[in-house]
């Protein structure tokens, strides 16, 4: 039997802490971004100015979504991608939800790649994500978009979407079949305020300080995870000792 001071339990039992602080680091990431651009907190003694948006911080631009988006729909055709699936909570790889696949071939899939905006399927909350894996596909009836990073930071229109997701809800249209209508005509329509270059660089250096630690933390929980896909079966079978493990 495990006991709680062999190396094994010690360590393992560390997964889920990790879990724990990356949702914790992933709330400060969130609360510092809606504290800098939503709040304003740090240019509350600056000029602001009015726009369509209502007041916001001299320098920064309004522009529409028509102007930095543009739609996408490469086939993967050859080939086997990693599926996905969006959800109101984000992109999430498909195992992690569901057991089957979209279908036996994912050839007619759609490739989703690193940075595209892409919107899924519900008729009641909005599905939508950011793509932050380098490469996928997900279901042809998908909608994808191919996101400007001369015009806006992939990451900070994520960032500004899950801190105005009220002010788009209203893109899901209706469908003559199961599944979402994306109000594209709504989409290009919506427009979104940019800081300034210098503004939004130091907002990512502090980001980005988050994301390393998050990084860290993964790397140790998949470590821990292979620990224990390598050790369980011969613990079980009894070819291995705890008592082995602590010398």
């Amino acid at each position: 039997m495990l006991n709680r001071n062999s190396t094994y339990y010690t360590n393992y039992h560390s997964v889920p802490q990790n879990r724990y602080r990356n949702d914790n680091l992933e709330q400060q990431a969130q609360a510092l971004f809606k504290a800098w651009f939503v709040d304003f907190e740090p240019f509350k003694n600056g000029k602001f100015v009015e726009s369509e948006l209502g007041m916001i911080p001299e320098g920064w631009r309004i522009v529409s979504f028509s102007s930095f988006i543009s739609p996408i729909n490469e086939k993967v055709l050859v080939g086997n991608l990693p599926e996905y699936s969006v959800t109101n909570n984000g992109i999430i790889p498909r195992s992690e939800k569901y057991k089957k696949q979209l279908s036996n071939s994912n050839s007619q899939n759609k490739v989703l790649r690193k940075n595209n905006l892409v919107f899924g399927m519900s008729r009641e909350i909005l599905n939508w994500g950011i793509m932050m894996d380098e490469i996928g596909s997900v279901s042809s009836a998908y909608n994808i978009y191919d996101v400007n990073p001369l015009i806006i930071n992939p990451l900070y229109l994520k960032y500004y979407m899950e801190s105005h997701i009220s002010s788009f809800n209203d893109l899901i249209g209706t469908a003559a079949r199961e599944g979402q209508a994306l109000d594209k005509g709504a989409l290009n329509n919506k427009v979104i305020y940019i800081p300034t270059h210098e503004v939004w660089n130091k907002f990512l250096r502090l980001d980005q300080f988050l994301r390393t630690m998050q990084r860290r933390n993964l790397h140790e929980i998949r470590n821990l995870e292979q620990l224990r896909d390598t050790l369980l079966p011969k613990l079980m079978s009894g070819e291995l000792e705890i008592n082995n493990l602590n010398r």
